[in-house]
C-alpha cells in the first residue's frame, strides 16, 4: 500500500469540495430550545448562523407536547430556518425523526423529501445524541439538508 504524497494529501484533507471551484457555504446550528406552553403545547425555536457574516436565522414550530412530537417540531423548525436561509428556493417535507440505538450509541435519524428544480430527492441525516435529544435532532436535520442547501446559499451570497 502506498501513501499519498504531501501534494496529494492536501487535496484529500480538503474533503468533497477539493475538486470543485465552488466555496463551501453552510448554515450552522447555534441553538435549539424547547418551550412548554399551557394546554400541552410545545414550541421549538431553532437558531442558525449564516450564510453571511453575523446573520442569524430563526425557525420555530408549535404543536402538541409529547416526546415524539417534540422531535418532529425540532426537525420542522430546523427545516423552516433552512428554507428562510435559501430564500424559499428549496422545499422539504419531513418524513420523520426517530431516536434509535446503534453501535452502543444513541442516535437520531431524520428522513425527508427535498423538492428542488423540479426533482424530488429522499434525504437522510443522522446525529449522535450527546446530552440533548432535540439538539441532536436539529443536527441530524441539518446533516440531511446542508448538501442540497449549500449551493443555493452560495448563490444568495454572490447576489449580495
Amino acid at each position: 500500500m502506498t501513501l499519498p504524497s504531501q501534494s496529494d494529501s492536501s487535496a484529500l484533507a480538503e474533503g468533497a469540495h477539493a475538486l470543485s471551484n465552488e466555496p463551501s457555504v453552510r448554515v450552522r446550528l447555534v441553538n435549539c430550545r424547547l418551550e412548554r406552553r399551557p394546554s400541552a403545547i410545545s414550541r421549538v425555536v431553532v437558531e442558525l448562523s449564516g450564510p453571511g457574516p453575523d446573520q442569524l436565522i430563526i425557525g420555530q414550530r408549535e404543536g402538541t407536547a409529547c416526546p415524539a412530537g417534540d422531535l418532529r417540531l425540532a426537525s420542522l423548525a430546523t427545516l423552516d430556518a433552512v428554507s428562510k436561509a435559501t430564500g424559499g428556493a428549496i422545499h422539504i417535507e419531513l418524513i420523520g425523526a426517530k431516536p434509535l440505538r446503534a453501535f452502543d450509541s444513541n442516535l437520531v435519524v431524520v428522513a425527508a423529501m427535498a423538492h428542488l428544480d423540479g426533482k424530488t430527492t429522499r434525504i437522510l441525516g443522522a446525529a449522535i445524541v450527546e446530552d440533548d435529544l432535540l439538539l441532536a435532532t436539529s443536527r441530524a436535520t441539518l446533516a440531511a439538508v446542508n448538501r442540497l442547501a449549500s449551493p443555493l446559499l452560495v448563490g444568495l451570497i454572490d447576489r449580495t
